[in-house]
């Protein structure tokens, strides 16, 4: 039976041994975990002590790892939990790797394992509770020994956590903060037209947390920076930010916060931040979720929001939101520290709406024969790159997959390019 099993997943290995220790009796199904204690420890729950961790969404993930893995070296007896829930195994997909945590459970080591006394360890969830935890139990006497365990768990997990560093991944709130894998899209600098002083300042603050990050420690001056992108909508703001996430993504973890996470689980994505090492967080549309405190917005996010700015100005955190309308976010909120630099994009010149035409048409059956200039007179003065990608869109689409450039200008004259509201009244 072992070797068949062996090329068996880690999950499915252990689903398959806990079921046969119900069947064979070693983990009675109605057991509780205090039922478990006790036959472990000698000791019901109230003569007891336990050391405690509150976990997040990431670090139930890892402790977990790292119990796992104590579990497969002593192979302990497992236990529940939970009341007398059976214990229970996740399945969590990072990148290409396909891992089997703990979820909820207990487990005993005895003395000599991982400290010269018995404990039991438990992992727990609650569904009434965003917060996970992990515990260690032991007789009084030998708390000193339950912290030690604990640390050394904590301390494996953050090697575990190595997991998710390097990696890109997306903020979401379900019960509380959830962040997942993503794969990011396939762009660099070459597949956005912005004038180069727009790099050269982001640079300039990349450097800050790589290149400088020793000569900023050393001075004293803070390492973290906050670049805010300003600008009309289709502009390039996004692509820019994905740009740089795919520039440093390895050598830094990149975080996307949609704008529930960014309301209602900002302060749990920075202290995730800040262990993963140096970070990447991006935040569109800010607006949507700091605002004015003038305004009708709720101030408590925008407290949370200079608070987790204000924290740790070591940490090798880069922040990079976009925004439609500087003029929505609080004073407060864009100042130097938080955000150390205001980068405006604005629409194309007519030479940069050329060249992001030429980009669009590239491939594109007839575009060798289109008079790009002749096109882009046509452009009004608030054309975004957007637009232009729309106008070569309708174009195919009218011209059944071929351009020219007649075509091309009958697109922009139409000005059905830009969605436009109805004028009339509907009752």
């Amino acid at each position: 039976m072992a070797s068949v099993l062996a090329g068996e997943p880690r999950d499915v290995r252990r689903a398959i041994e806990v079921l046969g220790r119900i069947l064979i009796g070693s983990v009675p199904s109605r057991t509780t975990f205090d039922g478990f204690l006790h036959s472990s420890l000698g000791r019901s729950n109230s003569e007891v002590v336990c050391e405690s961790r509150s976990l997040s969404s990431i670090g139930h993930v890892t402790a977990g790892l790292a119990l796992a893995a104590l579990i497969d070296k002593f192979d302990p007896p497992v236990g529940p939990g939970n009341d007398h829930e059976p214990p229970t195994w996740g399945s969590v997909e990072i990148g290409d790797e396909r891992v089997a945590p703990p979820a909820t459970l207990a487990t005993f080591f005895c003395a000599g394992q991982l400290a010269p006394v018995p404990v039991v360890v438990r992992i727990e969830s609650n569904a009434f509770d965003e917060n996970c935890r992990v515990q260690v139990y032991t007789v009084p006497t030998d708390r000193e020994h339950a912290a030690r365990v604990l640390d050394a768990i904590m301390d494996d997990a953050r090697g575990a956590m190595s997991l998710f560093r390097g990696r890109a991944l997306a903020a979401s709130v379900e019960q509380g903060l959830v962040l997942e894998p993503i794969d990011l899209p396939d762009v660099s600098r070459s597949n956005v037209v912005v004038p180069e002083e727009v790099w050269a300042e982001i640079d300039l603050n990349v450097a800050a947390v790589t290149v400088h990050r020793d000569l900023m420690e050393r001075l004293g001056l803070g390492v973290r920076r906050g670049i805010l992108l300003a600008g009309p909508p289709g502009v390039g703001k996004s692509v820019v930010s994905r740009v740089l996430a795919r520039e440093l993504l390895g050598q830094f973890t990149v975080v996307m916060v949609d704008a529930r996470a960014g309301q209602f689980a900002l302060s749990g994505v920075y202290r995730e931040a800040r262990g993963f090492g140096p970070t990447l967080v991006i935040i569109e549309d800010i607006d949507l979720i700091v605002g004015n405190r003038k305004g009708r917005g709720a101030n408590s996010v925008l407290s949370e929001f200079l608070a987790v700015m204000d924290a740790d100005p070591m940490a090798p955190l880069l922040t990079v939101a976009s925004t439609n309308d500087v003029k929505t976010l609080d004073a407060a909120a864009i100042r130097s520290a938080r955000f150390d630099s205001i980068i405006e994009i604005g629409y194309p010149s007519r030479e940069a709406a050329t060249r992001i035409l030429s980009a669009y048409l590239h491939n594109v059956p007839g575009a060798a024969d289109v008079e790009l200039d002749a096109v882009a007179v046509h452009f009004g003065p608030e054309t975004s790159g957007a637009d232009i990608r729309e106008i070569v869109r309708r174009t195919v689409l009218s011209g059944s997959g071929r351009v020219c450039t007649n075509d091309l200008i009958a697109t922009v004259k139409s000005g059905r390019f830009k969605p436009q509201l109805p004028a009339g009244n509907y009752l």
